[in-house]
């Protein structure tokens, strides 16, 4: 492979030193990768691509409310 003379400018992405408006903004981009994906192997494929981790994308349901 030839080399371009790019070198990587950061370091991998923690996202355990992120705000939660980053969290949010990177849980959905996770899922609209997911919705416009073709197949699983293609949404692991552009998740991967820009750095995304599937489990990025969960998000929490929250519970029944209670009939007070």
């Amino acid at each position: 492979m030839r080399d371009n003379g790019f070198a990587p400018t950061t370091a991998p992405h923690d996202i355990l030193d992120d705000t939660a408006a980053v969290l949010d903004q990177r849980r959905r981009a996770v899922r609209a990768v997911a919705s416009a994906a073709a197949d699983a192997e293609d949404c692991a494929l552009l998740l991967e691509a820009l750095g995304l981790k599937p489990a990025e994308g969960v998000t929490t349901v929250p519970g029944p409310r209670s009939a007070d």
